[in-house]
């Protein structure tokens, strides 16, 4: 089956004030990858990561997230993409005066003309699948880092995306957070062809979903290798980065 591109980033260069740049990025994510962009808090690669989910506007190149390019798209282009991708950011970002529930449940609710009982059937199994459906009726101040990042993923899933980014995939996770985390990402993959675009910033053995590694540094990208073999790449910003000094 021929694939088809539904990220790409063509020399992209932007900003974020002070704290990221990128300069002169190009990327091709094809339907059902797994990538996972690498590098320190400030190689750029959680700028990389909002660029091709359209949450950020590039100062020259051009992007283009499920064929359309967020700078020019309308409005109503605009809520039909919203509804086609998932994103957890680093801070979990759930509304504090609404339960873990009504968080889940919002897109729902905003997006799709489902019945209450509709909602509360995808929202509890969405929460289940994240091991998090007991905080259900819990506000978010009250949960700890970990259980409010896989209540974020939750509502990130809950609309059956065609792609989920993750920001900063490791942070708030334990172990036991993490395997699930990974069973769930693999199950969804091979289910509904989830497309999976996550940063990180530190080895994990999320890799082994992983199809390719971009290794950024400096707001460029240093090279794109499977896992394996960019663990093995005779550069200094990647033997530091595996430990392999």
């Amino acid at each position: 089956m021929p694939s088809e591109a539904v990220i790409e980033l063509d020399r992209v260069s932007a900003s974020e004030g002070l704290l990221a740049h990128v300069a002169e990025v190009s990327l091709t994510v094809q339907r059902g990858e797994a990538v996972a962009l690498v590098g320190s808090n400030r190689s750029g690669k959680g700028l990389v990561l909002k660029l091709c989910a359209g949450l950020g506007e590039p100062s020259s190149g051009s992007v283009r997230v499920l064929g359309v390019d967020p700078s020019v798209a309308s409005d109503e282009e605009m809520l039909h993409l919203r509804r086609r991708v998932g994103f957890v950011f680093s801070k979990p970002a759930l509304l504090s005066n609404m339960s873990v529930y009504n968080n889940v449940a919002l897109p729902l609710r905003y997006h799709d003309a489902l019945s209450e009982d509709a909602v509360r059937d995808r929202v509890m199994a969405c929460l289940a699948e994240c091991g998090v459906e007991l905080f259900h009726d819990h506000m978010p101040g009250g949960l700890a880092m970990g259980d409010a990042r896989l209540a974020a993923l939750a509502r990130a899933l809950v609309t059956e995306p065609e792609i989920l980014f993750v920001d900063d995939v490791l942070v708030g996770l334990d172990a036991g957070d993490l395997v699930r985390s990974r069973g769930l990402l693999r199950k969804r993959r091979l289910e509904t062809g989830l497309t999976v675009v996550v940063s990180v910033s530190a080895p994990t053995s999320l890799f082994a979903l992983m199809d390719r590694l971009v290794l950024m540094q400096d707001g460029r990208i240093v090279a794109v290798r499977p896992p394996a073999e960019a663990a093995q790449m005779d550069d200094p910003m990647v033997r530091d980065f595996f430990g392999n000094n």
